[in-house]
Formats: C-alpha cells, sequence, structure tokens
C-alpha cells in the first residue's frame, strides 16, 4: 500500500504523490525525446560551476576590471563549447521561451546607441542565464531542490545585507529615514555594489515569499531550528523592505503574501490549516474592499490626478513623474517595435529624441514599468518571449505545487514572489540585466529543474 504523502514544507522532503507521478525509465519509449538516455556529465558541470563562481562578481560590477569581465565570458562561452561534444543539456519546459528571449536581446545590444549603458545590462543578463543554466543541470535529484533554494536564500539575503548601506539615498518619509541606522561606508567599490532602495524592495519582493511559504508550512517537530532561522530572516528581510521607503514595494510584497496565503488555502486536500488560512483570505479580501469603499472612487480618481504633496507615507507626487514617462515610453515603444532602443539605452534615448518634461541631467533609470521597460530593450518579440517565460514559470510552479507535498513550499513561494515582482512592477522595475536580477534567474532555474520527471519522480 502506498504511503500517504505529507507536506513537511522542506524542499529536499522525500514525500511524494505517487498517484500522480511515476516513474520513468531512462530509454522507454515514454522517456525517448524529452530527456537524455545519458546523463550530463558531473565533472562538467563542476567545471561550469567552478568558472561561474569567480566569473558572477565581475559580469555583475563589470565597470571595476574590463579584461577580468572579458575574461569571465570567454570562460563560460568556453566550457558551454566544450560541453556540447560531451552532452545535450536536460529539456525544460522554458527552453523555447528562453531562446527567443537570448535572439531578442542579441538584437537589442546590437542597435544600441550607448554601449556604455548596455555593457553592465548585458554582462548581468548573460550571468542570469547561466545561473538559469547551472540550476537547470546541478539539480538532478529531489535533496539538491533544497541546496538550490538555500543558495537562493543566501544571495537574497547578502544583497539585503549589502543594500542596506545604500538606504539613505531617496528619504521620501522622514521617519523612516531617521530611523535607518545603516552608513555606507568608505570601502574600494562599495558603491559598485550597492544597489538603488527601489531595486532592493523588487528584490525582496521576490525572495520574501519564499521565506513565507517555507516558513508557514505544515513543519515537523525537528524543523523546529529552521523554522526560527527562518523567522529571523523573515523579520529582517521586512524591516530592509520598510526601510527602503519603496511604496511599490510594499504594495507588491502585499500582493504576494496574500496570493501565497490564497495559493496554499486552494490546494487540496481541505486541512484544518487551510480552512485557517481561508478564513484570513476571507479577512483580508473584506478589509481591502471595506477600505476601497471608505475611501471612494472619486477620492482613489482624485488621488491619482492630484497626488498630494505630503501623506502619511510621504509625497505621492512620484506619480507624475511616472505619468509624464509612461507615454514617452509608449512612444518609443512604437517607434521601434521590433528591436527597441537598445538594452538599458531608454535612460539616455528619451531624452536624445523626445521632448519629456524632465531635467535633462536626472537619471531616470528605467521606464518604471517592468513590461515597457522589456519591451524598450527587446523590442516586442523580446516582450513576448518574456511573457511566455512567466507563463510557463506560473505553468511549472503550480504542477509541481499540486502533485508534489514535498516541493510544495518552495514552488508556491517563487510563484507568489513572481506575482509580487511584477505586482511591484507595474510602477517600478528590476530592469533587465540589474544586479538583483540573478536571484530572479536562480528561481526560474529552480523551478524548471524542480518540473523534471527525475526530480519529481526521485521518491
Amino acid at each position: 500500500m502506498a504511503r500517504a504523502p505529507t507536506e513537511t514544507g522542506f524542499p529536499g522532503s522525500h514525500d511524494v504523490n505517487h498517484d500522480v507521478i511515476h516513474d520513468v525509465k531512462p530509454g522507454s519509449d515514454r522517456s525517448r525525446g524529452v530527456f537524455n538516455n545519458r546523463p550530463y556529465p558531473f565533472r562538467l558541470i563542476l567545471l561550469e560551476g567552478a568558472i561561474l563562481l569567480p566569473a558572477s562578481f565581475f559580469l555583475l560590477v563589470p565597470e571595476l576590471s574590463p579584461l577580468a569581465t572579458t575574461a569571465a565570458l570567454l570562460g563560460l562561452g568556453l566550457v558551454w563549447l566544450v560541453s556540447l561534444f560531451f552532452a545535450r543539456p536536460p529539456s525544460t519546459p522554458f527552453d523555447t521561451a528562453l531562446l527567443l528571449w537570448g535572439l531578442a536581446l542579441i538584437v537589442g545590444v546590437l542597435v544600441t546607441a550607448d554601449p556604455l549603458e548596455t555593457l553592465p545590462k548585458a554582462t548581468g543578463l548573460i550571468l542570469g542565464l547561466a545561473v538559469w543554466r547551472f540550476a537547470v543541470l546541478s539539480v538532478r535529484a529531489r535533496r539538491d531542490v533544497g541546496w538550490a533554494v538555500g543558495v537562493l536564500i543566501l544571495l537574497g539575503t547578502g544583497f539585503t545585507l549589502v543594500g542596506v548601506f545604500g538606504l539613505q539615498e531617496l528619504p521620501k518619509i522622514p521617519a523612516l529615514a531617521s530611523l535607518n541606522p545603516f552608513r555606507a561606508p568608505n570601502l574600494p567599490g562599495m558603491n559598485a555594489l550597492t544597489v538603488h532602495p527601489n531595486q532592493l524592495a523588487g528584490l525582496i519582493c521576490f525572495f520574501l515569499p519564499v521565506l513565507l511559504s517555507l516558513l508557514i508550512s505544515p513543519t515537523p517537530k525537528r524543523g523546529s531550528v529552521r523554522r526560527l532561522g527562518l523567522l529571523a530572516l523573515v523579520l529582517w528581510t521586512t524591516a530592509v523592505l520598510i526601510l527602503t521607503q519603496s511604496r511599490g514595494g510594499w504594495i507588491g510584497a502585499a500582493a504576494g503574501l496574500l496570493a501565497l496565503l490564497v495559493f496554499w488555502a486552494i490546494l487540496p486536500p481541505p486541512t484544518r490549516f487551510r480552512r485557517v488560512l481561508r478564513g484570513l483570505v476571507a479577512l483580508i479580501v473584506g478589509l481591502l474592499l471595506a477600505t476601497v469603499l471608505w475611501i471612494g472612487p472619486a477620492d482613489l480618481r482624485d488621488l491619482w490626478l492630484n497626488p498630494p504633496e505630503e501623506t502619511v507615507v510621504g509625497t505621492l507626487r512620484t506619480l507624475n513623474y511616472r505619468k509624464e514617462l509612461w507615454p514617452w515610453a509608449l512612444t518609443a515603444v512604437a517607434d521601434f517595435p521590433l528591436t527597441g532602443v537598445g538594452l538599458g539605452a531608454f535612460r539616455e534615448v528619451v531624452f536624445r529624441l523626445y521632448p519629456v518634461a524632465l531635467a535633462a541631467d536626472q537619471d531616470i533609470g528605467h521606464a518604471h514599468n517592468i513590461f515597457l521597460q522589456v519591451a524598450l530593450d527587446a523590442g516586442l518579440p523580446g516582450l513576448a518571449a518574456y511573457l511566455a517565460a512567466l507563463f510557463v514559470a506560473a505553468a511549472a510552479g503550480w504542477r509541481v505545487a499540486r502533485h508534489d507535498a514535498g516541493l510544495r513550499a518552495a514552488a508556491l513561494g517563487l510563484l507568489s514572489g513572481l506575482l509580487a515582482l511584477h505586482v511591484f512592477g507595474l510602477a517600478d522595475a528590476l530592469a533587465p540585466g540589474s544586479k538583483p536580477g540573478v536571484v530572479f534567474w536562480l528561481g526560474l532555474g529552480i523551478l524548471a529543474a524542480m518540473n523534471r520527471k527525475e526530480v519529481l519522480g526521485d521518491a
């Protein structure tokens, strides 16, 4: 009699729903054409990891040493070329979308008129795709998922530890700025590693739901120490998110938390844990609706049309900045629909080609909308490929969450993080190629690896 699956909430658990997942024998008719009969050589994985680890630093900050960055790119290219002669990488549902994404990015690099703006974005995206590939190659069994999720947590935490030193840049809310105990140290290279507070908030939107999902999932008593560690990370990450003063980050994180509760609540079977979550979701939704009705549609419309200078969460006049920028971003997409304006080049192109009513020396960074920014960087074909990758990620994550209790917490956390990141991205952007974006690509790689039958079926 098959053992009933349990929900441990830990990605390395060996519990699996055997009523859904069946073994696929290597070389059988069912596996032929889907997976290589010969596994990818472990020595090649080690070699690629040994090159990727030191290369990551110089691809994140290519301006520190152009020579080292070139060597990093050559090293990765060489190991990828050599690997073609030994084995084909495992197939994933992301392959077609990411192939089209890569081609669109090549076009975005070739058409740019601002190579100095394009270079760091291009190396950041190459690193992101390299991290995605390495996750797919190295996660070959269920126990490997736990290690991959652990690396994602370490990376996300590392960015928050470094990022706190850049939180003084935009004191939008004086009370929070005065509470911030962190000051940027005068260390060589520190400025190159810190990120804008809004980018840090975007990263946390993606990273925090993973921590929360692992924390709230049903766990055995032996997981109490791990639960305490997760709780400490959740509190730290939430505190950093508050100190970023990013209102878009707060909204995105709240949307991710609500989505996480909904995902956990609607999955079968109807346990007491899920009944409690359903009640909590109903309460939150009711409070949100009551708040909207209390404010009223007229006041919300006036808030959008005439943002106030002073509120409890600081000035909302930044909405006017976005309302000025978005129409010109749409105009640029319409002018360059197939190629975009060049990877990372919109910050210069918008002043060069359009009469935008902003100071000429103002650094806009990006279009403050992730979908507009992707279209500006890689054209509408690139946007289509990006949306396809998100759709595949959502389908793959949901499939794992429904069919595998042991991987459920990680899958739902990543799904909620994707939703939170793109809610944040409606009025801001973790722009393609930005430094924290490597965590996003690692998350997609983990989803791709978890969806393989070798991982799901390794009970």
